[in-house]
């Protein structure tokens, strides 16, 4: 079964192996205090893959987080943040990627809303907006799906729609009327042409995963799925399109 664990190799099954792993990571990780008194444990495993789980003021574990530290980092003009409804020191920010001018905000890449990992400690760092930062940004897959060239992506059968190559579309950014949604979640909808593709294999659970690398509205992204997601084995020049989860590091 896959899960967003599961795209960097940690292998979470049911809600009992979820909070066996968010107790190791608080156990085994670095701990960095909040203003408010809870914290963030970051366990960092050698190759990459990380581990950030909450710990209230109480001292409890109420949540964890998955994240790669890919060590590239992007620009993001960010627009606005707000907290998660539903999850305890969680949240997002909006922005847009690589703007073109630091006095053009509202340009660039495309816009996006990505969740952060290091929320708790960072939404005390945006208080002006718009405002330009740096950050880590990975994209765990959802979904996903091969295609040896545009032909074939072109041809594919079913009734799912698929965004033209090389596209990028938030969900937060994107709705099919002009109502405001009152919350969206920091997804997206990517196609875009593979251009590094490396099976890697988690120290920590010896569980194997994908880190692929593909051109999406003239920047490269680092995207993670497992072999149950992916399907195939992914190779340079392919195309790959699917939906997935934007979790980010503010720097």
């Amino acid at each position: 079964m896959s899960s967003h664990f599961s795209t960097i190799g940690f292998p979470v099954r049911n809600m009992e192996e979820y909070w066996a792993l968010a107790k190791r990571a608080a156990e085994a990780g670095v701990r960095n205090p909040a203003a408010d008194g809870s914290a963030l444990v970051r366990w960092a495993v050698d190759s990459g893959p990380e581990i950030w789980t909450h710990v209230n003021r109480a001292g409890d574990v109420v949540g964890a987080i998955p994240f790669f530290s890919t060590g590239h980092t992007y620009r993001l003009a960010v627009t606005g943040t707000g907290d998660d409804p539903d999850e305890e020191m969680e949240g997002w920010i909006d922005g847009w990627l690589e703007p073109s001018e630091d006095e053009e905000p509202y340009s660039g890449a495309f816009p996006l809303r990505t969740s952060l990992v290091n929320y708790a400690l960072a939404r005390s760092w945006l208080g002006v907006f718009p405002s330009v930062h740096r950050l880590e940004l990975v994209a765990l897959a959802h979904e996903a799906d091969l295609f040896n060239d545009d032909a074939a992506y072109a041809s594919a059968p079913g009734e799912v729609y698929r965004v033209p190559i090389g596209s990028f579309v938030s969900s937060a950014h994107f709705a099919a009327d002009d109502e405001e949604q009152a919350f969206s979640e920091a997804t997206a909808l990517l196609t875009g042409r593979i251009v590094s593709a490396r099976l890697l294999t988690n120290p920590a659970t010896s569980a194997p995963f994908w880190w692929v690398q593909v051109t999406v509205g003239g920047v490269t992204l680092h995207t993670f799925a497992d072999r149950e997601t992916l399907g195939g084995e992914p190779l340079e020049g392919q195309i790959l399109g699917g939906s997935f989860w934007l979790l980010g590091r503010l720097l």
